[in-house]
């Protein structure tokens, strides 16, 4: 005969749902996760492709120039844009300098259309600020504002082009009548442009271009800057450094170089000599 073995269970127990319950937790999670991180991929591949869609737009500080009579330092602002035919709308102006060289005196020659949005900001950066510049003094920030306020034939092209001027006071006075001043102006945007400004809460250089649509003001654009005796540092503690790039004489007046004594004064002694041989053969 076979021997039945009975197992008395309480009504009450289902062994099998503790598994099927932990397996169906699982699978919830699971989705929830997978749904997120779903997402979040879409959400950055969407925020990629369309920060790839938008024109790039490059600033550069160019054509520097020493006035004498005015103890200025001159630099043009030029943009270009990667798809041409863009008409620009408004710009952030923010940039660093070293407050032991330069003031900022002014903005002027804008093209025809567009404006400074009143006087621009201008922040004494306190001792030390320059150093993560690579700058021997303060970092002094300028923040202005241009924007277009009447029609403008103005067009931006794949070739840098003129907007408008900034003018600083030369503060140091070993920098005049000199042969090669180098002052650095550094746009305030980092190295990764997505990364915006310097400063807390800053987005740096922003540029805006003319919205086709009517209705809308301006629409918005990729920024690209070309900084002028700078360069970025990867790494380490400093945002960059100076560098000798765009260097210019800053003499005024009669005043000789320093290096051309050398030929002045060879001139001199062959006048000298002419002179001296020529009497001895009048007299002889």
């Amino acid at each position: 005969m076979h021997q039945v073995k009975i197992f008395l269970v309480p009504l009450n127990y289902d062994y099998k749902k503790p598994k099927i319950k932990k397996s169906m937790n699982c699978t919830i999670i699971n989705r929830k996760v997978m749904k997120n991180l779903l997402s979040f991929f879409f959400l950055v591949l969407t925020v990629s492709q369309a920060s790839a869609q938008l024109p790039t737009v490059s600033v550069r500080f160019n054509n520097p120039r020493y006035e004498c009579e005015t103890n200025r330092y001159i630099v043009d602002v030029e943009l270009k844009s990667d798809v041409p035919g863009q008409q620009l709308f408004g710009m952030n102006v923010r940039l660093f300098y070293d407050d032991n060289v330069l003031e900022y005196a002014a903005m002027s020659e804008f093209i025809a259309g567009y404006s400074l949005m009143g006087p621009p900001e201008i922040q004494n950066g306190e001792p030390g600020s320059g150093v993560p510049f690579g700058l021997a003094g303060p970092a002094e920030w300028v923040n202005g504002s241009i924007q277009l306020i009447t029609p403008s034939t103005f067009v931006l092209t794949g070739d840098f082009q003129k907007l408008f001027r900034i003018c600083f006071f030369v503060e140091d006075p070993n920098a005049i009548n000199i042969d090669s001043f180098c002052p650095s102006l550094i746009w305030d945007l980092e190295a990764d442009p997505l990364m915006g400004g310097y400063l807390p809460g800053d987005d740096g250089v922003v540029i805006t271009l003319v919205d086709p649509v009517p209705l809308k003001d301006s629409s918005p654009a990729n920024t690209s800057v070309d900084q002028h005796n700078w360069e970025y540092l990867a790494g380490g503690p400093a945002f960059g450094q100076p560098i000798e790039e765009k260097c210019i004489p800053t003499f005024c007046g009669t005043v000789i170089p320093i290096s051309n004594w050398a030929l002045f004064l060879a001139i001199g002694l062959m006048i000298v000599t002419t002179l001296f041989i020529w009497r001895r053969r009048m007299t002889a």
